[in-house]
């Protein structure tokens, strides 16, 4: 069997760049090992844990509507259970969503296990044999999985990762979280929002260190006050399963002499890239100590006509990068131009949700930009205090063009709003582009011109 583009896995990644291979008229094959498509994206990531979390805001805010007058179930008698009908309804839909365009597509889907035999040839085998089918293409797109460290025994149970504590049974009353990254800080929020007395550990010293220093610090006052504890700068020596009045829990040791009990341990030690069945030393392709296949501008890999999207390479390992660099590698694998270069927003959707766009004040100062910034608080909005939004909108901006450099937000519909900003500098809009602008009274968005005006006030 021969194709001129073959797509090795179905996530975000891989279908959009299977449906960009057919949309320009190739014969086009996505190797998938289930039945289930959309990855770890669809299945146990990004769409289950987000679905999980706009549940729990609807259940807070129907408990806020008391004050209205308007009767509200109490929380804490609620199990998983209760919260797993829309993911579950969810991941039903968009894996058919996403089967129907495959067929409408005509991406013919191979079940089974994908390896190389050659740059051009890949084998897929199932429990029903094997087969080699030939591609002038080929496109990684294998996504990632949840890291368990060997030195923590993680049962499933009582000490989960991120796929198995959407699977617990019911709301933990505490939940210890290991690990204060992307995935660590969401389900925290997210638990602490239902009441559950979270703690997060981590060996460094800052939460999400790549985020702008004001939106930080507006994540840790949201985070004190749901009576999350963060201990940083603490490192573990080990974690134990014990018994406790017939109940098991999960006990961490740190270092520094302190214990931390919980009902459930959350592992968040980052993600594993799936390669290891790949055989890519097969073709001369070579990954770092954490399986990351290195890629050029054009996410070619070493091995020339095989290219590699997504969790695979590495950061942002994002569904909405995930899906633009499968376009991008197709796009170039066909010859065809690619668009320009822009800025990409990242989202994190922890409760409040941040987003962002562009530099940060400290990569700012690392490259000697002449910057200032304009900082509008939410909560100041009426709008905001509408929505009883307590964030901000931050824009940093080259002093002598104006020139918008970076956008960063925290608060309501974050994910939503940063995409004005992602076209303010898209477009190499300045702050003169948005006072120009009138934005409609009262919104969330309004925030880009207050943030604007308080800008132009500090030159």
């Amino acid at each position: 069997m021969r194709f001129d583009l073959i797509v090795i896995g179905a996530g975000p990644a891989g279908w959009s760049a299977a449906l960009q291979g057919a949309k320009l008229g190739l014969n086009v094959g996505v190797v998938e090992k289930g039945l289930m498509l959309g990855g770890a994206c669809v299945g146990t990531g990004t769409l289950p844990s987000k679905t999980l979390r706009h549940t729990v805001l609807e259940l807070v805010n129907s408990r806020r509507a008391a004050q209205l007058g308007v009767h509200a179930t109490h929380l804490r008698p609620l199990t998983i259970q209760d919260l797993r009908g829309p993911r579950d309804s969810l991941i039903a839909n968009h894996q058919q969503t996403i089967r129907s365009f495959f067929e409408r597509n005509k991406v013919e889907v191979l079940t089974g296990s994908a390896s190389f035999v050659d740059p051009t040839h890949v084998r897929i085998a199932d429990r029903h044999g094997e087969e080699v089918v030939e591609a002038d293409n080929v496109i990684i797109a294998t996504g990632s999985r949840p890291r368990r460290p060997e030195s923590i025994p993680i049962d499933d149970h009582v000490i989960v990762d991120s796929d198995s504590l959407l699977d617990i049974d019911t709301i933990p009353k505490s939940l210890a979280v290991l690990g204060s990254g992307v995935i660590g800080c969401e389900y925290a929020t997210i638990f602490a929002t239902l009441g559950t007395k979270v703690t997060i550990i981590d060996r460094r010293k800052k939460l999400l260190r790549f985020l702008d220093n004001d939106v930080l610090d507006t994540l840790t006052h949201a985070m004190r006050s749901k009576g999350i504890r963060v201990m940083q700068e603490e490192e573990i020596s080990g974690v134990r399963i014990e018994t406790q009045k017939r109940n098991k829990e999960g006990v961490v040791y740190l270092e520094s002499g302190r214990t931390v009990r919980a009902e459930r341990v959350l592992v968040a030690s980052g993600r594993q890239s799936n390669v290891e069945a790949l055989d890519l030393a097969q073709i001369g392709i070579e990954t770092d100590e954490r399986g990351l296949i290195k890629v050029d501008e054009s996410y070619r890999t070493s091995a020339g006509s095989v290219y590699a999207v997504g969790d695979v390479i590495g950061f942002p390992a994002l569904a909405s990068t995930s899906m633009h660099q499968g376009r991008l590698a197709v796009l170039h694998a066909a010859g065809e131009e690619p668009p320009p270069a822009a800025p990409l927003p990242l989202a994190i959707f922890t409760i409040p949700e941040i987003s962002s766009v562009g530099l940060t004040e400290d990569e700012c100062r690392e490259r000697g930009l002449p910057y200032e910034v304009g900082i509008a608080r939410t909560g100041e909005t009426p709008r905001g205090q509408i929505v009883r939004d307590t964030g901000l909108v931050k824009l940093i901006f080259r002093r002598d063009t104006r020139v918008i450099l970076g956008v960063h937000m925290i608060g309501v519909a974050a994910s939503e709003l940063i995409h004005v900003g992602m076209m303010l500098l898209h477009t190499g809009a300045t702050l003169d582009h948005i006072l120009s602008a009138v934005f409609n009274y009262p919104t969330l968005s309004e925030a880009y011109r207050v943030a604007a005006l308080d800008g132009v006030n500090r030159l």
